[in-house]
C-alpha cells in the first residue's frame, strides 16, 4: 500500500493562490490542491489499525461495518468448516480472497488511474456539492455523516477543500477492501495448515515465523517513514509540502511495501507446507506488482518525474559504438535466451553452438548425474580461475590490454574479445549447472512441490538481480569495463543508482540465489550443495580479492554505503560485530593479495651488487697469468661495459714459443662456459676471429676483425675487434677466450664485461624512429626504412623487440613487427599510440 515516494517538491502557490482558513500549526505540513493551488493544513489522521481497533478513537459508520465484516468472516469460517468441511470452506475463502484481491489491484487501480489523470472523484464531489450543508440529498448527507462521525468535533467540513474530504472517504473504502483481502487470505491459509505442522515442519515453521516478523517490521517501519499521506495514496488527491525522509525499510529494498512487504505471504506458505498456498501467494504478489507498474509508477513519474538519471556507463556504451565502426553491442546470455545477437559475428554462433552441443550431448548420450556433476565442477573452477586471473592481471599490470596492443590491435578490440570470453565462460558453466540440476531432479524418488516452487523463486530472484545490475551499470559495467577502458570513465564516482542504492555488491549473494534454488529443486542433493557452495565462494573471492582492490584504485578509497548496510548499522550489536568481521576480512585480503617476500629479513640484492659479485667470481678464475709476460685486456683495460653493437677491442700478447698461427679468440657468455677455465666446452656459434690475417683463409672470417698483428723479438702481440658482425645482440655478462692452435684449449681469458642495449630516445614517434634508423644503419641491417632480419645472422627480430621495449617501455610482438615489415616509422607511431593508451589507463 505504500509507494516509494520522492520527497515532495515545494510547489509555490501562484500569485492568486487562496488559503483556506483552518487550524494552522507550524509543526503540521502544508498541503495544496492539485488544481487551483489552494493551500490548507491537513487535519490529523491515524493509521488503519488504530482507526479500526483503537477504542479511544471515534468510529465512523463504515469503520464499524468493516470491523463487523472481519468478525463475521471468522465466525462464518468456523461455521462452514464444521458444517461443510475444511476442504469446501478453504475453496470458499480462496474465491473470496481472489474477489477482494481483484477489488484491490483492479478496482482501486482503476479508481486511482482516473483520479490521477482526470481527478474524477474530486470533480464528482464538486459537481454534486457532496460536502455542502445546503445539499440534503441522501448521498451528500451520508458522506458528511461518515466524515463527521470519524473526525474530531472541531473538524469543520466546509473549511477543507473537496480534495481532502474525498480522500478521507476514499480511505474508508480502502480499509474495507484491504481488511477483507487480508482476512480472507489468512483464513484460507489457516484452513491449509496441517495439524502436525510443529512436529513435522520445525525448520519451515521457524523460517516462516521469522519471515512474518520481518514482514511486520517492514509495514510498521514503512508507515513510520511515509505516514498516512503516502499510505493512502494522498498525492493522487492533493500535494503535501512535507519533507519525507526515506530511511529504514526504504533503504533496504525498492518499493518495500510491494516487494519485501509481502514476505509474510511466503512465510505463511512455508508454515502451511502446501504448494497451493504458495501458488496463491505468488499470484497475489504478482497482481500487486502489476498494480505498481500500471497504476502507481505512471503517477509517480508524472508528478515527481522519472527516477532515470543519465547513466555514465550507458553513455560509454554509445560512445564505443559511435567511435569504433567495428564494435557492436556484446552478446549477453540472459537466463535461457541471448540478447544482442549479431548475425555477422562468428563468436555469437560459436557460443550458441557450444550450448546446443552440450544440450544435445546430454539428452542423446545421457551421461550419469555424477559425470555431469564433475563436468560442471571442473567447468566452474576453470572458468572462475580464468576470469579472476585475467581481471587481476589486468588490474595490476594491464596485461590483457598489453597483450593485444603489442600484437597490433586496439584497446577497444581487447575489450571486445574479453566480452566474448567472459560471456562464454558464464554461459558454459551455467548451461552445465542447469543440465546437472535437471538430471538430478529427474532421478528424485519423491518431490516436494513447495520446495521446488521456492527453488524456482530463487532462480527468478537471481535473474531479476542480474537484470537490475545490467540496468544500473549497463554493458560497460557488466563486462568490467573499468578494468579495460579506464580512460573512458569521465566521473570517478561509484554508481549508487538502481539496485546499488540498496546493496553495494548485489552479485555477491543475490547473484548466486539461483544456485541455491537448484539445491531446493533437487531436494538438497549433495552434488548441488557442493556446486552452490563453489559458486558462492567464487563470487565472494572475485569481489573481495579482485573487484574491491581495483575499485579502490580507480574510484578512490571512499566506500559506497548501501541502504541495507546503513539500516543494519543502525543496530549497535550488528555494527560492533560488523567492525570485528571487517578487521578480520581486511587482514585476510591483505595477506592473500600481498606481493611482499615472506623472508623480510633478507634485504634485496641490487643489480649493481649482483654485477660486482659476478665480476669478482670470474676474475678469480681468469688464467691470464700463465706466464709473467702474457697479456689479454679489453680496450684500455678500464672499461667493463660496452654498448651493443660495440665494437669490443681486445689486446693480446704472449711469448713466441706459445703462439701458433691458428690461434683464435672467441666470444662467450660467462654463465655458459662454466667453471672449466682450461678448455672451452661450448660452441662460439661463429663469434670468433683469428689472430692474424693469414690464418683460416677459407673460413670466411671478416679480415677487418684483425686490427693489428706483429712479432717483436720473443713476443707476439695484436689487437682484434668484435664488431656488429661478430657481436651478441643480447644483454648479459661475457668474456673473450684465447685458444691455442685450432683447438679449444684455453691460454687466456679476458676480464668479464657487460654488453648493454643502446640508449634510444623515445619521447616522440619521430625520435624513436630516428633512433632505430640510426642503430640499424650502424649494424648494416637497414633496408630502406625497414629492418632487414637477413642482413645479420646474429641480429634477429627479437633483439629489435627488446630494444623497442627498453627504449619506450612498450612491448610489441614479433608477429606484429613482421606484419608491418619492420618499418621503423610505423613502429614509432604505434609505440606512441600504445603509450598514450596505457597512460590513460593509469
Amino acid at each position: 500500500m505504500i509507494k516509494e515516494r520522492k520527497p515532495s517538491k515545494s510547489r509555490a502557490p501562484g500569485k492568486g493562490h487562496k488559503q483556506i482558513p483552518g487550524v494552522a500549526k507550524e509543526s503540521q505540513p502544508i498541503a495544496r490542491t492539485r488544481t487551483g493551488n489552494v493551500e490548507f493544513t491537513p487535519a490529523k489522521t491515524h493509521d488503519m489499525v488504530r482507526s479500526l481497533f483503537d477504542p479511544t478513537l471515534k468510529k465512523s459508520f463504515l469503520e464499524c461495518w468493516i470491523s463487523l465484516a472481519i468478525l463475521s468472516n471468522v465466525v462464518l469460517c468456523y461455521f462452514m468448516a464444521t458444517k461443510f468441511g475444511a476442504s469446501f470452506t478453504k475453496k470458499f475463502f480462496l474465491w473470496q480472497y481472489v474477489f477482494w484481491r481483484l477489488c484491490y489491484n483492479v478496482g482501486i487501480g482503476v479508481v486511482l488511474h482516473f483520479q490521477s489523470n482526470y481527478e474524477t472523484l474530486t470533480n464528482f464531489a464538486k459537481m454534486r456539492s457532496l460536502f455542502s450543508k445546503k445539499n440534503q440529498q441522501w448521498l451528500a448527507r451520508f458522506c458528511r455523516f461518515e466524515i463527521e462521525s470519524k473526525m474530531p468535533n472541531t473538524y469543520c467540513l466546509e473549511e477543507y477543500p473537496e480534495e481532502f474530504n474525498v480522500w478521507l472517504l476514499f480511505r474508508q473504502f480502502v480499509d474495507l477492501i484491504l481488511m477483507q483481502d487480508f482476512t480472507t487470505y489468512i483464513l484460507f491459509v489457516v484452513l491449509s495448515i496441517p495439524k502436525t505442522v510443529l512436529s513435522s515442519h520445525t525448520v519451515s515453521f521457524a523460517l516462516g515465523v521469522i519471515m512474518i516478523l520481518f514482514n511486520v517490521w517492514v509495514k510498521v517501519d514503512a508507515h513510520r517513514v511515509v505516514k498516512d499521506y503516502a499510505w493512502y495514496w494522498g498525492d493522487f488527491f492533493f500535494f503535501q509540502d512535507s519533507k519525507l525522509v526515506f530511511d529504514g525499510v526504504f533503504n533496504v529494498s525498492p518499493h518495500p511495501m510491494y516487494s519485501i512487504g509481502y514476505m509474510g505471504y511466503y512465510g505463511l506458505s512455508l508454515i502451511s507446507g502446501d504448494y497451493k498456498v504458495l501458488l496463491v501467494s505468488i499470484g497475489g504478489h504478482l497482481l500487486q506488482f502489476l498494480f505498481l507498474k500500471y497504476c502507481e509508477n505512471p503517477h509517480i513519474e508524472k508528478i515527481y518525474g522519472s527516477d532515470a538519471v543519465e547513466n555514465d556507463n550507458a553513455h560509454i556504451d554509445e560512445l564505443l559504438v559511435k567511435e569504433n565502426p567495428n564494435y557492436s553491442k556484446p552478446l549477453i546470455t540472459k537466463g535461457l535466451w541471448f540478447t544482442n545477437v549479431d548475425k555477422l559475428r562468428l563468436t555469437d554462433y560459436f557460443t550458441i553452438l557450444t550450448v546446443a552441443s552440450i544440450v544435445l550431448f546430454t539428452f542423446f548420450l545421457k551421461p550419469s548425474t555424477k559425470a555431469l556433476f564433475w563436468a560442471t565442477l571442473v567447468a566452474k573452477i576453470t572458468t572462475s580461475l580464468f576470469i579472476s586471473l585475467v581481471l587481476h592481471k589486468q588490474s595490476t599490470s594491464k596485461w590483457f590490454t598489453r597483450l593485444f596492443l603489442k600484437n597490433g590491435y586496439t584497446q577497444v578490440h581487447s575489450f571486445y574479445q574479453w566480452q566474448f570470453l567472459y560471456n562464454y565462460c558464464l554461459t558454459v558453466s551455467y548451461t552445465l549447472l542447469i543440465l546437472q540440476t535437471w538430471s538430478q531432479f529427474r532421478h528424485l524418488e519423491s518431490r516436494n512441490y513447495t520446495q521446488i516452487i521456492f527453488g524456482f523463486l530463487l532462480c527468478w530472484l537471481q535473474k531479476w538481480c542480474d537484470d537490475e545490475i545490467l540496468t544500473a551499470i549497463s554493458e560497460f559495467g557488466w563486462f568490467y569495463g573499468d578494468f579495460f577502458l579506464t580512460n573512458y570513465i569521465s566521473s570517478r564516482k561509484l554508481n549508487s543508482r538502481g539496485i546499488y542504492r540498496y546493496l553495494s555488491n548485489p552479485e555477491r549473494f543475490l547473484g548466486v540465489a539461483g544456485c541455491w534454488g537448484a539445491v531446493l529443486i533437487t531436494h538438497f542433493s549433495p552434488y548441488n550443495l557442493i556446486l552452490a557452495a563453489l559458486w558462492t565462494a567464487a563470487n565472494i573471492a572475485l569481489v573481495k580479492l579482485v573487484e574491491e582492490p581495483h575499485v579502490s584504485k580507480v574510484y578512490g578509497t571512499s566506500e559506497r554505503k548501501s541502504g541495507v548496510s546503513k539500516t543494519l548499522m543502525g543496530f549497535k550489536p550488528i555494527r560492533r560485530f560488523s567492525e570485528i568481521m571487517d578487521k578480520m576480512e581486511l587482514r585476510l585480503v591483505r595477506h592473500l593479495t600481498s606481493n611482499d617476500s615472506p623472508f623480510e629479513e633478507e634485504a634485496p640484492t641490487s643489480e649493481e651488487a649482483q654485477w660486482n659479485e659476478v665480476v669478482q667470481l670470474a676474475l678469480q678464475s681468469v688464467t691470464a697469468n700463465l706466464a709473467p709476460n702474457c697479456e689479454f685486456k679489453l680496450g684500455d683495460g678500464k672499461c667493463d661495459t660496452f654498448i651493443i653493437p660495440g665494437p669490443v677491442e681486445a689486446h693480446w700478447k704472449l711469448p713466441s714459443k706459445l703462439y701458433n698461427n691458428d690461434d683464435w679468440i672467441g666470444l662467450y657468455k660467462v654463465f655458459e662456459t662454466g667453471e672449466d677455465r682450461q678448455r672451452t666446452r661450448v660452441s662460439s656459434n661463429g663469434r670468433w676471429t683469428g689472430t692474424n690475417e693469414a690464418a683460416f683463409p677459407y673460413s670466411g672470417r671478416p679480415k677487418k676483425s684483425i686490427v693489428k698483428f706483429q712479432r717483436t723479438g720473443d713476443f707476439v702481440n695484436g689487437t682484434v675487434k668484435f664488431d656488429h658482425s661478430l657481436m651478441f645482440y643480447e644483454e648479459g655478462v661475457y668474456e673473450l677466450r684465447y685458444h691455442s692452435g685450432n683447438t679449444h684449449k684455453v691460454l687466456m681469458i679476458s676480464q668479464p664485461f657487460r654488453l648493454s642495449l643502446p640508449i634510444v630516445k623515445a619521447e616522440s614517434a619521430e625520435e624513436l624512429s630516428e633512433g632505430l634508423h640510426q642503430f640499424l644503419a650502424e649494424v648494416h641491417a637497414l633496408d630502406g626504412n625497414s629492418f632487414n632480419p637477413n642482413s645479420n645472422r646474429y641480429l634477429g627480430d627479437r633483439f629489435l623487440k627488446g630494444l623497442i621495449k627498453k627504449a619506450s617501455g612498450v612491448d610489441l610482438s614479433v608477429k606484429y613487427l613482421r606484419r608491418i615489415n619492420y618499418d621503423v616509422s610505423i613502429i614509432g607511431k604505434r609505440v606512441q599510440e600504445i603509450k598514450a593508451v596505457l597512460e590513460n589507463l593509469e
